[in-house]
């Protein structure tokens, strides 16, 4: 009886051993795969548009150098004007840790336009009679580039940059002088307008400024920009004739325009 009871239970014992053998093998499922955020960059190259306003920083100088006993007279002429400024721009960004260092190139169309007039002090030893210029002019201008270095702190996508480089544009320089000589005996004033030479060109100077940038997407970002712009002057000279107080013509009137202006504008570049 003993015999039997063991001989079950060993073969109880090895049927639970073949069916457990028979059972699937199961592991821990493996934990999923993430990828790790990307960084972003300012490096690469970016195209956008920009707008904004421009004002002049417009000086006009006119002297007039007379021989003794009559001395050098000067005349100043001021005029600010602002108007619309718009254009494009390309340009490439390398970082370097938190420094981002880049150029740029834009074009843009000016809608500026400034004038002003004077008239120089009569002329000393003449009076009653004596003869005096009026003087009138300006600049204009409708586009102006720039070819500018950049470089800057980022904070992430944040970018505060300072910039400067060449700066290139047409500008038209307009002046007039007219003469007016007056004759108290016969009660009348003659005016006549002086011929003069020079005034336009195409000028060449330099930009700088500062702006802010900040990257919405990894694809696109928006700025504000500050420049101030400095085209140098033109020149214009004219030629006095004969007048009272000493004014015995061929003396000449240069009149110089100082052409500045001053640029705030907001634009929005895509990135590639």
């Amino acid at each position: 009886m003993l015999r039997r009871i063991l001989l079950s239970t060993v073969l109880v014992a090895a049927a639970g051993s073949a069916m457990a053998a028979d059972l699937p093998y199961r592991t821990a499922a493996p934990a999923p795969y993430v990828s790790a955020a990307p960084i972003f960059t300012w490096t690469g190259f970016y195209a956008g548009l920009n707008a904004g306003g421009a004002w002049n920083e417009n000086r006009g100088l006119s002297s007039a150098g007379f021989i003794a006993p009559n001395p050098v007279i000067f005349g100043n002429g001021n005029s600010d004007d602002v108007g619309f400024t718009g254009g494009a721009q390309i340009g490439y960004n390398m970082q370097f840790g938190s420094f981002v260092a880049g150029v740029e190139a834009d074009i843009n169309y000016l809608d500026r336009n400034g004038g002003g007039n004077g008239a120089f002090p009569a002329i000393a030893g003449g009076a009653p009679d004596f003869t005096d210029f009026a003087v009138g002019g300006g600049n204009r201008g409708n586009w102006f580039g720039t070819v500018r270095g950049r470089l800057g702190f980022a904070f992430d996508r944040a970018l505060i940059y300072g910039t400067g480089g060449l700066a290139y544009g047409a500008r038209s320089g307009s002046a007039s002088i007219t003469q007016r000589d007056y004759d108290s005996v016969a009660g009348i004033a003659t005016l006549t307008n002086l011929p003069g030479t020079g005034g336009n060109g195409s000028n060449v100077g330099w930009a700088l400024g500062a702006g802010m940038e900040y990257a919405f997407t990894n694809s696109m970002s928006f700025k504000i920009e500050y420049l101030h712009v400095d085209l140098g002057s033109n020149s214009r000279t004219f030629v006095a004739g004969p007048g009272f107080g000493g004014v015995a013509g061929g003396e000449t009137i240069t009149v110089r325009n100082e052409n500045k202006f001053d640029v705030v504008r907001a634009g929005v570049n895509f990135r590639f």
